[in-house]
């Protein structure tokens, strides 16, 4: 690795040079946030039931969108050096190649959801009326899966090549329209029928149509280099996909690991009852709402240190680093007080149809989240924003593999069949994973081993 360079990086330059491109991420996926909790607080009025239900759904979609993450992360590396490199056709073959795996995948999945939707919900739950309510949302929403592919894969490449407004705009529109439905055919206004949950998961396949049609439209108007002509994206050179795979087989484990832990761990969660469950997924919901907020910085913090390696500029991307690791406890510390102080008053929004009992759960819940959100959040920047960037994916892979199944998983099941603890302390025991990333991760980065050139 060069030597370090003397003259160290001014935060507040480095902050200017962050914030364009962490804003329309954040902002992005504060707005999805936002839609979902308001899509939630619709669904809540019919019950716990299909609150549940259609959260059990979602894991499926939860495990498809992990798999898009760690399809489009690993991709997203050579993108980003690519581009700091100033190679156009290095981006386009790597975007052809991308969207050939996510393609296939998202079928794979369609598949999957619209003939096996009884067998997924059954995974999670046995009773009778969340699996039959469950099997409605998903065979309806199955028919989405293509499409949030090709808009999380496109969206993905814009932002890394510093066009983080586009998908950001196009989504704007989308889910406004994502709200509008829900409300229409939810509670049947404009003489369309109630048709409830069913009416919750047409709204998204609306939205999801048009969300793909703008996006693809402006970047046409845009003439973005990312919509390539198809020889372009074909023009594999030898060796090409072979070193694209080696790179990104470690992210896709890791997210498929990850997310599969993440779901063995909701399946712990939800042999309590079906109230405390719904307590979980409230609380859950809210806390996204504040966490997703730094998967711009997170992103920013990607493309910037891929950018800086692939311009062979290895002492910044180190300089880089460093900034993040000092930066980040800082601002989540203040996120995770102020979780903290509004943790009795957030629920209350989805007062109407819950028990009160459901929503002192949330509440709890809601607090030792607000706890952990420091740790979580150092560990989405040093895995997700700094490791994968420098290509140093499989270390990313052990660290989070090692953390959900190592850690997570083994402490949840001991807190919740051998102590036999109620559902915060089982959350707790799981979470004590996190702490222990939060100090391997800090080691490797400032190592400086993490740092690769995967581009030559």
């Amino acid at each position: 690795m060069q030597k370090i360079h003397q003259n160290k990086v001014r935060t507040r330059d480095f902050i200017k040079e962050m914030l364009p491109l962490a804003i329309p991420v954040a902002a992005h996926e504060f707005l999805m946030a936002s839609v979902n909790i308001v899509d939630s607080i619709m669904v809540a009025s019919l019950g716990e039931t299909a609150v549940t239900a259609v959260n059990l759904a979602n894991q499926f979609f939860f495990l498809f969108i992990l798999m898009m993450v760690g399809i489009c992360s690993g991709s997203a590396i050579f993108v980003a050096q690519y581009f700091g490199d100033k190679d156009t056709k290095g981006i386009q073959r790597t975007i052809g190649f991308t969207l050939i795996m996510v393609v296939l995948s998202s079928t794979a999945f369609a598949v999957g959801a619209l003939m096996f939707p009884e067998q997924i919900i059954s995974f999670f739950s046995k009773d009778p009326d969340v699996v039959r309510t469950g099997v409605e949302y998903l065979k309806i929403t199955g028919f989405t899966y293509p499409l949030v592919a090709l808009s999380f894969a496109y969206g993905s490449f814009l932002r890394t090549t510093h066009k983080a407004k586009i998908p950001l705009i196009v989504s704007i529109f989308a889910l406004s329209i994502s709200t509008g439905l829900n409300f229409v055919f939810i509670f049947g206004k404009l003489g369309f029928p109630a048709m409830g949950v069913e009416g919750a998961a047409l709204a998204t396949l609306f939205a999801r149509l048009f969300e793909v049609a703008l996006l693809f439209t402006v970047m046409r108007i845009k003439k973005s280099v990312v919509l390539a002509p198809l020889k372009n994206l074909l023009a594999f050179p030898r060796g090409f996909i072979k070193k694209v795979c080696v790179t990104n087989y470690p992210v896709l484990l890791n997210e498929m690991g990850w997310v599969t832990g993440t779901i063995a761990l909701n399946k712990i969660y939800a042999t309590f009852s079906t109230q405390d469950f719904a307590s979980f997924s409230l609380a859950n919901n809210i806390f996204n709402l504040f966490f997703v907020l730094f998967f711009g910085t997170s992103s920013a913090t990607a493309i910037l240190i891929g950018n800086k390696i692939g311009a062979n500029k290895l002492y910044l991307a180190q300089e880089y680093a460093r900034i993040v690791h000092k930066l980040i406890p800082i601002g989540t510390i203040f996120m995770g007080v102020i979780m903290a102080c509004g943790s009795g008053v957030f629920p209350a929004i989805y007062q109407h149809g819950m028990e009160a009992e459901t929503l002192r759960l949330a509440t709890v819940i809601l607090i030792v989240y607000a706890v952990i959100l420091p740790f979580r959040t150092f560990n989405l920047h040093t895995v997700n924003g700094i490791l994968r960037s420098g290509g140093d994916t499989k270390f990313g892979f052990a660290l989070d593999i090692g953390g959900v199944w190592l850690i997570g998983v083994p402490m949840a099941l001991f807190a919740r069949f051998v102590l036999g603890l109620p559902l915060e302390w089982v959350i707790i025991f799981a979470l004590s994973e996190e702490v222990i990333k939060t100090a391997i991760g800090f080691w490797r980065v400032r190592s400086g081993k993490w740092i690769n050139r995967v581009i030559g």
